[in-house]
């Protein structure tokens, strides 16, 4: 899938991305600025690693030029994006926040095996049970 992503940030705005433990040590042993765990996660109301926002943003936004400062080893979820699962739909969903989310899979078999990528990460990582 080639890359459609106009960068306009909005996917970044108040961000409730859940983190795996892989994305954190990625992100620890990849970033330049020596950012400790506790600078860019917490642990949420469910017990689950959260990014961090900042101002309303994500804090590996940068926010006036709209890039991600950790691009090249951003979590998984960020990867998935904008395909998100929707626990009460139990399906998988193209996010309306996301401007060109038409853009993203055009091909109704790469969006199905997109979808089958993503529900078997969130049963991996955060043992999830998904119909």
């Amino acid at each position: 899938m080639r890359n459609k992503c106009e960068n306009c940030g909005k996917c970044c705005l108040e961000t409730e991305m859940i983190l795996s433990f892989e994305d954190i040590e990625l992100i620890k042993k990849n970033s330049i600025d020596n950012i400790g765990e506790g600078d860019f996660v917490f642990k949420n109301e469910n017990e689950q690693f959260q990014l961090k926002n900042i101002d309303g943003h994500c804090v590996f936004l940068n926010y006036s030029a709209k890039k991600c400062k950790i691009y090249e080893f951003r979590p998984q979820g960020c990867r998935f994006y904008p395909l998100i699962y929707d626990i009460s739909k139990k399906k998988c969903l193209l996010d309306d926040d996301c401007p060109r989310n038409d853009q993203f899979y055009n091909k109704k078999q790469s969006l199905k095996i997109t979808c089958s990528n993503l529900k078997r990460f969130l049963e991996q990582q955060f043992t999830l049970k998904i119909d």
